[in-house]
């Protein structure tokens, strides 16, 4: 079973009301037109039923402000070339695939008052280059699979994973990591605590989960936060077994290939720079785990390698 990377992303709830306290921070970012600075996202992937492929990846982003103003910034997300530890990855072609997909995309993002992700501007041009790569990737595995009841099975599979929608979702996934906490105001004696609907790892709908947000320290200069988010384990469970149905609809009628009961938690450290605005790390896990049948790792951390002005 694979799954669909998560996106971390906050409703615009998040926000403390009430009285005014020393140790109260709001997250925004104070760019400017011009500004430019520079990230390095590195994705770690841990699979006890798939030792072979684990390993880690180095992806560089270059990010410039293009607009400011009342309304919000635009940013151009350049993405470079990915690095694996692991060469046994890039051979799986839906992984070659993903990483062809976004090497070299611009995104033009363009972030709210506060600081959040709005919407990708140039929503079109990614969505075409995006679909190219899924036609392609489509006709590899077709190649690869003979039998044609397994490629159509695979084929719809691999349509659900990477359709239009959820190929935009991944696209934009880092940047909507990295800004996800922007627009909080949160308190060291405060934590807050909120029941969300988040975005399935299996792809075609939300999930009920728990969302916690803490403030562990503050000073002049930077903030540390954290989050935790668990998910309801009953609609865990019906979006397994309908992503198993639709990858193998005939075995899926035998009680044998329910899938197990799954446990999904996600759980991110924040280190925040005050003079900017923005995230100096972001360290996210999601952990999965099935009744000791699996035990998977995804993990996302987010570094500011060159600041703005630097």
């Amino acid at each position: 079973m694979t799954l669909r990377p998560f996106l971390f992303l906050l409703p615009l709830c998040l926000a403390f009301s009430g009285h005014a306290f020393s140790q109260e921070l709001t997250l925004r970012p104070t760019l400017q037109v011009d500004d430019t600075f520079e990230l390095e996202i590195i994705r770690l992937r841990e699979d006890s039923r798939r030792p072979q492929v684990n390993g880690r990846s180095r992806t560089p982003i270059h990010v410039r402000v293009l607009e400011s103003n009342p309304k919000g910034l635009l940013l151009e997300w350049k993405q470079g070339a990915t690095a694996f530890d692991n060469p046994e990855i890039i051979k799986n072609p839906i992984a070659a695939a993903a990483s062809n997909a976004v090497k070299d995309l611009v995104l033009q993002l363009e972030l709210n008052p506060a600081g959040q992700f709005a919407r990708l501007r140039n929503e079109a041009e990614v969505t075409a280059k995006l679909q190219t790569v899924m036609k392609s990737l489509l006709t590899a595995l077709g190649r690869q699979i003979p039998d044609t009841n397994q490629r159509q099975q695979v084929e719809s599979l691999v349509r659900r994973l990477m359709s239009p929608p959820v190929l935009l979702a991944s696209a934009t996934r880092d940047a909507q990591t990295y800004f996800a906490l922007n627009g909080a105001t949160v308190n060291k004696d405060q934590p807050f605590t909120a029941d969300l609907q988040q975005p399935s790892p299996f792809g075609g709908g939300a999930i009920p989960a728990r969302f916690r947000l803490t403030l562990d320290s503050l000073d002049a200069h930077s903030a540390s936060l954290a989050t935790t988010t668990t998910y309801d384990p009953q609609a865990v469970a019906r979006f397994s077994a309908q992503l198993l149905a639709q990858a193998a609809p005939a075995s899926a009628q035998s009680p044998a290939a329910k899938p197990p009961a799954l446990h999904i938690e996600d759980s991110a450290a924040y280190t925040y720079n005050r003079a900017f605005g923005l995230m100096s790390d972001v360290v996210v896990r999601r952990r999965v785990s099935a009744s000791g049948a699996l035990n998977a790792l995804d993990g996302w951390d987010i570094r500011l390698t060159r600041r703005p002005g630097q």
